[in-house]
């Protein structure tokens, strides 16, 4: 199954029979089955046919809208899942505010371990991260002795200041990062994390609906009006080891470079063919094959995040405790 991701601006989207045909100015650029594909992606000014709309809300195939420079802005809503009585659960549990506290403790604690996963990859190089890495390992024993979300919270705020400090140093000459900036992103750097995160948000985003839980109840994040909680819960622990992960080797391997992005009132963004650069490094990154703790043999990043999501219903029921997707 494949992720479609439009990028031209002013591509047409339509229907031939069982395809997905991109065309522009009455140019044939792609054609796709539809039963090959497990996710579209539009970003800017594309255009789609009522006929094509209909076809992936019929095929339940997540439709994702993002501005030409990578910010969210919606997706096609077909049926919600019909395990209503799964729903429910979700929210009886949820309830519960030492269910909430024991899932945002594995949560946390997995981040930060994730964390100082990718710190002590790059501190291969001698670059003198010990300090950094064991305030992080002090900082994941701390979480297992709280009690309090917000203080949780507050742990995950600072060690994620403390670990992006630790970061920069895993770059090479040429590439400067001070810190995270989200809006705007003002930085190649921020401009790669955000959009990468975003494409992480709209796979988890896509799991959750797919398995029939509601992705705006989580336990970490705020439940608020729109806030899809439950989301950002589970790609927390994603974070370093998929998009922090790919950003430090597209810079380090010089697939991308600081003059591939264009600056706007808005901040800095990828030029369309750097775009396309990225998504392929993003897609081949979700398709590497990693060793799950309770499975013999190895299995893609895209398929173990389902598998979390999946552990995660297990949970809900009762049938299992929550661990994180912990890498060493």
């Amino acid at each position: 199954m494949a992720v479609f991701y439009a990028v031209e601006q002013g591509i047409n989207l339509q229907k031939d029979g069982e395809r997905l045909v991109v065309k522009k100015e009455g140019r044939v650029l792609k054609t796709i089955h539809f039963h090959n594909l497990e996710q579209v992606i539009l970003m800017g000014r594309i255009c789609i046919s009522p006929a094509v709309i209909a076809t992936l809300l019929k095929r339940r195939i997540d439709t994702v809208f993002l501005t030409k420079t990578g910010k969210y802005l919606g997706r096609l809503a077909s049926l919600i899942g019909k395990n209503i009585e799964l729903r429910l659960t979700q929210f009886e549990r949820i309830k519960d505010p030492q269910f909430r506290l024991t899932i945002t403790k594995a949560i946390v604690k997995g981040k930060i371990e994730n964390q100082q996963m990718l710190l002590r990859r790059i501190n291969r190089k001698g670059l003198g991260l010990e300090d950094v890495i064991l305030k992080l390992r002090g900082m994941a024993k701390r979480v297992e002795k709280e009690d309090d979300i917000e203080v949780l919270r507050g742990i995950e705020g600072i060690a994620s200041r403390l670990y992006f400090s630790a970061y920069a140093a895993g770059f090479g000459k040429g590439v400067e990062f001070k810190g995270r900036e989200r809006r705007p992103p003002k930085d190649p750097v921020n401009s790669l994390l955000s959009l990468g995160y975003t494409f992480l948000f709209s796979n988890v985003f896509s799991i959750i609906n797919m398995v029939g839980l509601d992705p705006y109840l989580g336990c970490y994040h705020t439940v608020d009006y729109g806030r899809p909680s439950l989301a950002l819960d589970l790609m927390e622990e994603w974070r370093p080891v998929i998009v922090d992960a790919l950003v430090l080797s597209v810079f380090n391997l010089k697939v991308l470079n600081e003059e591939d992005f264009t600056e706007s009132e808005d901040g800095l963004f990828l030029s369309q063919d750097a775009l396309r650069k990225f998504i392929v490094q993003f897609e081949r990154k979700m398709g590497e094959r990693v060793t799950h703790p309770f499975r013999e043999t190895k299995i893609r990043y895209r398929s173990y995040i389902e598998a979390q999501v999946r552990s995660f219903v297990h949970v809900l029921r009762d049938e299992d405790t929550y661990k994180a997707a912990v890498f060493r």
